[in-house]
């Protein structure tokens, strides 16, 4: 950890002494002395970091340089956060002159004192002889691919006489409820194989209803209660909404009742003791209707509590053959055979050996692999062989140490930061990209954004199996991702040493003064006062606990605050000190009930990121003084009929020149025009627009170069008049646009990059898949009630890259001709309310990869042609998943 924070402050400290040009030459020399004395020290750093493991004077001369580069950290954000708090004074000319000379003297002062201690720090050094750089990947880094995340199949392997198993069981003949409980230890592969098991043709095809839950060791039984509920009720939205004062027997009835008779599997994940169970087990019906209840859990005991009679399934480690063919899949993935080199074969098979069979611990040592050429395999092997040697049980958490050692260090402050959110939680890929850079995490790159850097690291870490991609969004990009619960283990553990984060969840945490953040899952009244000595905090994170407790804890004076995320936190307002964290980059209030910013929001002039999402904010204050926002969300809320609602916007936005992100602003004939002055945008989001503005924001889009994604929602009974953009932006992957269009613009033919279209309320006249099927790259299309003709027909060759084709409630709709050769990557067909199409569409039969076939309140009559005996079953036959849901059911 000495190392990434070594490079971060060297970073720092380069960028601080340029934006502060004005410098003092006292100060100035100082810094740059203190500078010269830290790059030096990363030079050797890495090797220090190797040779602490077995080396006390060097860990503890490790841990001195560690503190000395965070002093001098402070006193950088220090010095920042006492000079705009002069400025917000007022004075002028002479007067700010002497206010500043208050601020240099001390700074002065203590810099003379770092400048000494990094001296002292450095010349200690040369005691140990260090070597220059040690580590496994000398060479750089190819650039990651980041338009997509590769899924690599490895759970395949070894699983397949135990997929048999389950699957019998679940298929079994027995009509009585059943409850199968799948155990084994941290890494074993518990929920790989469960999940394989649930997603197989089997199951589809066996059950009418699946419910997957996520329990974990810090489970609400509101949350498990609200999973159920929206997977299961027909009328969930209406449920959902009044759930926080709804009793709970009442809910656990109206699942009973949707579930009577139904031939359901539940699967609950990662259970750690029997009372959630017994919490929601009346929702069950045991009806003899051959349903199934799947737990998977690492404790024994709790399977034999939990399970019906001989229905504990443990799962063993991979045998010698099975744990070398997931190893040789993933290191040397990418030869033809995946087959290791010969002459490296005998050191790497003691290497997996070394893992005991733990398919987590031997996919994280051959991602170790994969980024080394031929030539460095024999130098990573022994590397990795040595330390493992003499151990003769190597516990998993040393092995997978070596995945953080191996990490280049600005992925190490990355992958740590992941271990502050709670167990099992899914961080959305925008939230912790966003987090990162407010951090100072992320080195710049010429020709990409922060943000851009951001993601090629997250799909670093997911790439070398440290995080686990969890959802994709339409385009295939990851949309969220999670960390294994022993990665989390090492993540908290490391943090703690480093004093990187203190996690409090509950119980006795010991709280340091030099923690750096602080994320609060559940406070404990005991520690609650102990808070007020911590002063170093850079990121606040919020996830769960009291009212009261939450604004005392944001009240608090983390004047170097850098992050306060409060997603979802049960706070209904800001304090006015919030207005005094000068140095804040990152505020999020999403989905809470603040419903007013404070006055002086403007101070805040380092904000990069404002999310006010889905919070009771209705009006935004002044912001022209904001000159690094980057990324502002103000959509309200999304009303009954899914429109969604958002804000008017204070004069001047368009002043903020860095803004990347703008969704959710309402459009007037002044915003249309002014916003093509923010030439920076990546996505952007503008609502309520008027038919008679389409000409002006077109022109204003027109000069968005870097837009990737665009919504465009016409005010309520007006269409969209977007035909005069002649010159779309080549960047746009993702187009929402929602009104009344009659016919596609002709500038759609040039969307070459585009990936996801989703059409809404557009009634076209025209058959939209004749213009649209020669789009190179779409993956995704939408059209919801987005055209009134009867008839859709794609031609041969047509949409090339189509992977999820949706169809919703086009009334007129009564045929879809599919010609063969047509749509060769779909993989996903739904229908929904289409009212008047009673037959499948034709050429279905042709598309050969479709794996999931979904309707939704189609007519009867297309449904019952679909059944067993029907008269087009043979044209679906080969779909692993098909999903109706017939209109009776929904009235």
């Amino acid at each position: 950890m000495a190392e990434a924070v070594v490079n971060l402050l060297v970073l720092k400290i380069r960028c601080f002494l340029v934006e502060e040009s004005w410098l003092l030459a006292a100060v100035r020399e100082n810094i740059e002395d203190i500078l010269k004395e830290f790059e030096r020290l990363r030079s050797f750093v890495r090797d220090a970091e190797r040779r602490s493991e077995s080396d006390v004077a060097v860990a503890i001369w490790l841990k001195q340089l560690q503190e000395v580069a965070y002093d001098m950290d402070d006193i950088m954000d220090e010095y920042t956060y006492f000079m705009a708090e002069q400025k917000t004074r007022g004075f002028r000319n002479c007067f700010a002159k002497a206010l500043r000379i208050n601020p240099f003297r001390g700074v002065t002062i203590r810099l003379k004192h770092m400048k000494s201690m990094t001296q002292d720090v450095s010349e200690r050094s040369s005691r140990y002889g260090f070597d220059y750089p040690w580590s496994f990947n000398v060479v750089r880094e190819r650039p990651v691919d980041t338009s997509r995340f590769v899924r690599v199949d490895t759970d395949v392997v070894g699983m397949e006489s135990n997929k048999q198993v389950l699957i019998s069981w679940l298929t079994d003949e027995a009509e009585e409820l059943m409850k199968i409980c799948v155990c084994g230890m941290g890494g074993i592969g518990k929920t790989t194989l469960v999940a394989q098991v649930y997603r197989s043709l089997e199951a589809k095809i066996h059950f009418d209803f699946q419910v997957w839950l996520t329990v974990s060791q810090t489970y609400s039984i509101a949350e498990v209660l609200k999973s159920l509920a929206s997977e299961i009720l027909i009328n969930k939205d209406n449920v959902l909404k009044h759930m926080n004062t709804m009793d709970t027997r009442i809910l656990l009835e109206m699942l009973r009742q949707n579930l009577l008779k139904k031939r359901y599997l539940i699967v609950l994940d990662d259970v750690w003791d029997t009372s959630v169970w017994e919490e929601i087990r009346f929702a069950f019906p045991e009806d003899k209707c051959r349903s199934r209840i799947v737990f998977t859990t690492r404790n024994s005991g709790i399977a034999t509590l939990l399970a019906s009679s001989h229905c504990v399934f443990e799962v063993k480690p991979l045998q010698c053959d099975e744990a070398w063919a997931l190893f040789c899949n993933i290191a040397f993935r990418g030869n033809s055979e995946c087959s290791c080199p010969p002459e490296f074969e005998d050191l790497a098979r003691a290497i997996v050996n070394k893992c005991h069979g733990l398919p987590l611990a031997i996919v994280n040592l051959a991602g170790l692999m994969k980024k080394h050429s031929r030539i460095e395999l024999n130098r990573v092997l022994n590397s990795i062989n040595g330390m493992l040697t003499n151990v003769l049980d190597t516990p998993v958490i040393d092995i997978l140490m070596l995945s953080f050692h191996e990490l280049p260090y600005h992925l190490k402050n990355c992958f740590l930061y992941c271990g502050a959110f709670p167990e099992s939680y899914k961080i959305k890929r925008k939230r912790i990209v966003r987090l990162w850079v407010a951090e100072g995490f992320v080195e710049e790159r010429e020709g990409m954004t922060t943000e851009e850097v951001a993601e090629e690291y997250l799909n670093e870490l997911i790439n070398r199996s440290m995080l686990q991609v969890t959802k994709a969004d339409d385009g295939g990009k990851i949309k969220e991702c999670c960390m294994h619960d022993l990665m989390r283990d090492m993540a908290i553990s490391i943090s703690k040493k480093q004093n990187f984060f203190i996690m409090c969840e509950g119980h006795e945490e010991q709280l340091t003064a030099a923690a750096r953040r602080l994320s609060i899952i559940e406070v404990s009244d005991s520690i609650k006062a102990r808070f007020g000595r911590i002063s170093h905090i850079r990121s606040f994170l919020v996830f769960s606990t009291d009212a009261r407790t939450l604004n005392q804890l944001v009240a608090l004076r983390f004047r170097l605050l850098r992050v306060l995320d409060l997603y979802r936190a049960p706070v209904e307002s800001l304090p006015n000190a919030v207005c005094n964290l000068f140095n804040l980059r990152y505020l999020s209030i999403r989905r809470t009930k603040v419903n007013v910013l404070p006055k002086n929001f403007g101070r805040l002039q380092k904000l990069q990121t404002l999310d006010l999402q889905y919070s009771r904010v209705k009006e935004l204050p002044r912001m022209t003084e904001l000159l690094d926002l980057r990324h502002l969300f103000i959509i309200r809320s999304v009303d009954e009929i899914g429109l969604s609602v958002g804000m008017r916007t204070p004069g001047k936005i368009w002043a903020l020149k860095d803004l990347q992100t703008l969704e959710g602003i309402v459009s007037n004939n002044k915003v249309v025009q002014q916003v093509q002055n923010l030439k920076r945008l990546r996505s952007f989001v503008i609502l309520e627009v008027k038919m008679f503005d389409g000409e002006a924001l077109c022109a204003s889009i027109e000069k968005m170069r870097f837009l990737n994604n665009l919504q465009v929602q016409a005010m309520e009974g007006e269409g969209l008049e977007l035909e005069s953009l002649a010159s779309p932006p080549s960047q746009l992957q993702k187009l929402f646009l929602i009104g009344h269009l009659q016919r596609l613009p002709r500038w759609f033919s040039v969307l070459n990059s585009l990936k996801v279209l989703r059409l809404r309320s557009s009634w076209l006249n025209e058959d939209p898949l004749r213009s649209l099927q020669s789009l190179p790259v779409l993956v995704c299309l939408e059209l919801h009630k987005a055209y009134e003709g009867e008839k859709l027909w794609c031609e041969v060759g047509g949409f090339p890259s189509l992977i999820t084709l949706r169809l919703i409630e086009l009334s007129q709709l009564n045929q879809i001709t599919i010609e063969e050769g047509a749509m060769m990557s779909l993989r996903e067909l739904q229908l929904s309310r289409c009212r008047e199409l009673n037959t499948l569409p034709q050429g279905i039969e042709s598309l050969t990869i479709l794996q999931k076939l979904s309707l939704e309140e189609m007519p009867e009559e297309l449904l019952q042609r679909m059944r067993p005996n029907g008269a087009e079953y043979h044209k679906i036959r080969h779909i692993p998943t098909i999903d109706r849901t017939p209109i009776d059911d929904l009235i």
